[in-house]
């Protein structure tokens, strides 16, 4: 990668939201587990920031996005995300050989892909599970992932990826991503924290903006298909403080070149954690936030899964106040389909996940989002601990 472009990526960790919540909590070195804490100040360096972390206990990479047909008038939103999960901290501890997690390790893989099919109200969606090793593996050092039904690479300019993914029925989303803005980074002195619990946090790096080329290939026809999309990539030993439920999150792409990244986390009285927070991305991938202080999540209307029988509050209103200006921003998202209820070998835990539109108060709309909706079929702190 040349040194402009070096420079111009790494420009987005600049100003990092500087918001924080009454204090600042130090966290360990290691969790009771073992496993070490993501510690502050943490450089992004690119491209080794997009590769594997194995010491830590979960790291997942994200995408999702909005696409339209080339040709003809089908639009589509889709899901990506593949989870890295390490089994006792000793053996993940260092398990890592010529740039690659070493075979027979305990690190585990859990892969989940969705397609929405929005003109016909269809969705699409699948889980696996694999061990490091023949069946998965994520290279260190860049994004190199394979983790069936899920593949994802990162080109020679560090800011293109290839992702495909397979779905039942011989259908298939294959995609290039091209990052539109460059790499931020969420939370107080890069941590993005997830309740009081002081190992309950993360380091958070996000692509919010990237234009999106591909095809999807449904009973043997092919769609091209352009839109945009966002990734993540998270690191984590703790991801919830043990008193927390679940988590209501969203990705919002206003038409205005801005991003919103929001969040609300399920204390188990049903009150929200401070440290929820609501993120504003400007056209310079400059980042601003607020946290629970500042922001109201209302819940609008509801979906009842037919059958999970869950009780997901699906359309929203975010009212928060900016920063940069003290005014307050309303944010009323609405799903392009109801049912996007992902549910995987753990019945007990599905979530919904699925894409949404975003409306002003007079009804007009301003984008689309990504609305996630976690931990309604039961407590995540322990499953996430």
């Amino acid at each position: 990668m040349s040194e402009r472009l070096i420079l111009y990526f790494l420009s987005g960790l600049c100003g990092i939201c500087s918001c924080c919540a009454d204090t600042w909590i130090q966290p360990p070195i290691e969790t009771a587990k073992g496993y070490p804490v993501p510690q502050p100040d943490t450089a992004v360096v690119l491209p080794q920031a997009h590769g594997a972390h194995p010491d830590y206990a979960i790291e997942w990479w994200y995408w999702v996005g909005h696409l339209q047909a080339v040709k003809g008038d089908e639009t589509f939103g889709f899901q990506s995300t593949v989870f890295r999960l390490a089994g006792d901290p000793t053996v993940a501890r260092g398990a890592v050989e010529g740039g690659e997690e070493a075979f027979g390790t305990e690190q585990l893989y859990m892969s989940h892909a969705a397609l929405s099919e929005l003109n016909v109200q269809r969705y699409r969606h699948v889980e696996r599970r694999q061990r490091a090793g023949w069946q998965a593996r994520a290279a260190m050092g860049k994004l190199d992932l394979f983790a069936p039904p899920i593949r994802a690479q990162e080109r020679a300019d560090g800011a293109t990826f290839d992702m495909d993914f397979k779905l039942p029925d011989a259908a298939r989303v294959e995609l290039t991503m091209t990052a539109l803005k460059p790499i931020v980074s969420f939370g107080e002195r890069g941590l993005s924290r997830k309740g009081a619990d002081p190992a309950a946090v993360s380091l958070y790096w996000t692509y919010t903006r990237l234009r999106v080329e591909g095809r999807i290939t449904r009973e043997g026809k092919v769609t091209e298909v352009a839109g945009i999309a966002w990734q993540d990539h998270e690191i984590s030993s703790s991801q919830l403080g043990s008193d927390l439920e679940g988590w209501d999150w969203t990705a919002i792409q206003l038409d205005d070149g801005t991003e919103v990244k929001a969040y609300r986390l399920r204390q188990s009285d049903g009150g929200s954690d401070p440290w929820s927070a609501v993120y504003w991305i400007d056209a310079a991938a400059q980042v601003r936030g607020v946290y629970a202080d500042q922001f109201q999540w209302q819940e609008e209307d509801y979906w009842v899964s037919p059958e999970t029988g869950l009780r997901y509050p699906t359309s929203v209103r975010i009212e928060a106040r900016d920063p940069a200006d003290g005014q307050i921003r309303i944010y009323r998202l609405r799903p392009l389909l109801d049912g996007q209820e992902f549910i995987g070998s753990r019945p007990e835990n599905p979530y919904w996940e699925g894409a949404c539109e975003v409306l002003d108060t007079a009804g007009q709309s301003i984008g689309r989002a990504y609305l996630e909706l976690a931990g309604y079929g039961g407590g995540l702190a322990s499953q996430l601990d």
